[in-house]
């Protein structure tokens, strides 16, 4: 998020007339360090989105947001159903808050990598959103605003030091002072001049600096986009933002996994070859057997050892017998043994050329991974090497499905004839609950089990409710559902998509349920 406490300051007018007057109606969060609160008069709504990642901290704003059904988590109960009466920036500070009630203040406060939400009532911190950051709740309201003397007489005798003269500045404002000054000290003052009337009337950048994408009041660096809106401006710097973060997190994944890769093959390949030069070094199992054949009459009868001359070096070479047998049958021994060494020889031989060629291409991999810069070619990079995760096969089941929950019951419908054999042949298992509007062409629905519960009356209803809906019987006021065990519903071989064999049922009369009114 930019972190100028002049752009806070233009922020607010423009949110003023959109967000005053309207009632907090939703406050909750569906994404890991996201708040979203929904604001709504009778003429419209408005959305506050504010990230406080250890990476982000930012806000989006819109006038529609579709609140996921599962994994949303209601929070700071204590402002719902109350009305924004102001919005205004803490002095010299990188936090707005918003006044909702008479005693309630929500504040964002946008300090980098240290983001948070904090619920205030009074002065007291009573609440906060990002509880990786405790100490927030020992902050003061009134705290927040800080006096910062900037003036002449400060920056002269600061020794022109912007960051003690100007604190809220920001890293852009702060690098084009360092760049763009002289030696002269009017002139200096002069150029901070120049900069803070930029920083309060200029159009509102978004730049690259340094391979980081910023938000800047500055045309400084790299400018990618240019706005007049402050609004417009935030929000596409947000999307960028977590563009670039999320590109990050699975460039850093696959490399990881690569790179991990790329050292378990690395360690089997000198293991590997490791056991082949204890293979091919020193006297082999064939110049053992040769040896003994060479010095057959000098061994004697049940020996379990005998020490023979190499014959390539003279050095002596302590054979093992085996005391039993006779000296030919432990040179046959030895040949043998020759063999099974050859055959590993060449095995180990194999592996090492395998590895090394899977080494080789790792390593383009990882090459070609770290020359990408956006997510949708790193993406489709992942895609055509298959180095890219499969999906859990419950977040499969509920891409495919129409999806629901009721009491922490898992309720799938099928979207079409082959869609609804998917669902009961493939993702049903034996003690799920089948469901279908009778006698009539509609939708298979399934309530998944869940292990020692009982399917509630009410889950059972609206489950039938909704096969009522997705059937040719929408219309009617009361439709016959049937519903048993999917151990009952089978496939007749032959038979059309979608169409089965139910053995064993129970009717329900059931009025269709409009997905909407779940």
């Amino acid at each position: 998020m930019h972190n100028n406490y002049h752009f806070f300051l233009r922020l607010v007018v423009a949110l003023k007339p959109v967000l005053l007057g309207k009632e907090l109606l939703a406050c909750f969060s569906q994404e890991k360090d996201e708040l979203v609160l929904g604001f709504a008069n009778q003429k419209e709504d408005f959305y506050i989105k504010c990230a406080v990642s250890s990476q982000f901290g930012g806000l989006y704003f819109s006038e529609t947001f579709h609140r996921a059904r599962q994994n949303s988590v209601d929070l700071f109960p204590e402002i719902l159903h109350l009305p924004a009466q102001d919005i205004f920036v803490f002095e010299n500070e990188r936090a707005i808050g918003v006044n909702l009630g008479e005693h309630y203040c929500l504040v964002f406060k946008l300090f980098g990598q240290r983001s948070n939400v904090i619920l205030f009532e009074g002065d007291n911190a009573i609440s906060i959103f990002n509880h990786r950051l405790p100490d927030d709740m020992e902050i003061e309201k009134a705290a927040l605003n800080r006096q910062i003397d900037s003036d002449f007489t400060h920056f002269q005798s600061e020794g022109q030091n912007i960051n003690r003269v100007f604190p809220t500045w920001g890293k852009i404002p702060k690098a084009y002072f360092e760049q763009k000054k002289s030696e002269n000290l009017e002139k200096n003052w002069a150029l901070c001049e120049a900069i803070a009337k930029e920083l309060q009337s200029g159009k509102f950048h978004f730049i690259d600096w340094k391979d980081e994408l910023h938000f800047s009041l500055l045309p400084f660096g790299q400018v990618l986009e240019t706005f007049d809106d402050p609004i417009a401006a935030v929000n596409r710097f947000y999307i960028e933002k977590q563009k670039r973060l999320q590109f990050e997190i699975e460039k850093r994944a696959a490399l990881k996994t690569l790179l991990q890769k790329k050292k378990q093959t690395e360690g089997y390949i000198r293991k590997t070859e490791k056991r082949l030069d204890e293979v091919l070094s020193g006297p082999g199992n064939q110049e053992m057997g040769h040896l003994i054949m060479a010095y057959l009459h000098e061994i004697p009868e049940q020996a379990s050892e005998i020490s023979l001359p190499d014959f390539h070096t003279g050095e002596p070479i302590q054979i093992k017998l085996k005391s039993k047998i006779s000296a030919q049958k432990n040179a046959e021994a030895y040949y043998r043994k020759a063999k099974r060494e050859k055959v590993e020889q060449d095995k180990l031989i194999e592996n090492i050329e395998k590895r090394s060629e899977e080494l080789e291409q790792i390593t383009a991999q990882i090459e070609q991974i770290d020359e990408q810069n956006d997510l949708r070619s790193l993406r489709n990079l992942l895609k055509t090497e298959k180095l890219q995760k499969k999906s859990s096969k419950k977040e499969n089941v509920v891409e495919l499905f129409k999806h629901f929950q009721l009491e922490g019951f898992q309720i799938y419908v099928g979207k079409s004839a082959k869609n609804n054999d998917l669902l009961t042949l493939k993702h049903a298992h034996k003690n799920d609950l089948w469901l279908h509007a009778k006698d009539v062409s509609g939708s298979h629905v399934v309530i998944k089990q869940i292990p020692g519960k009982t399917i509630p009356k009410p889950v059972l209803e609206r489950a039938a409710g909704l096969a009522a809906w997705f059937s040719k019987r929408r219309t009617d006021s009361l439709v016959p559902v049937i519903y048993t065990p999917k151990k009952f519903v089978r496939k007749v071989k032959g038979s059309p998509d979608g169409q089965v064999l139910v053995e064993k049922e129970d009717v329900l009369l059931i009025d269709p349920l409009d997905p909407a009114n779940i």
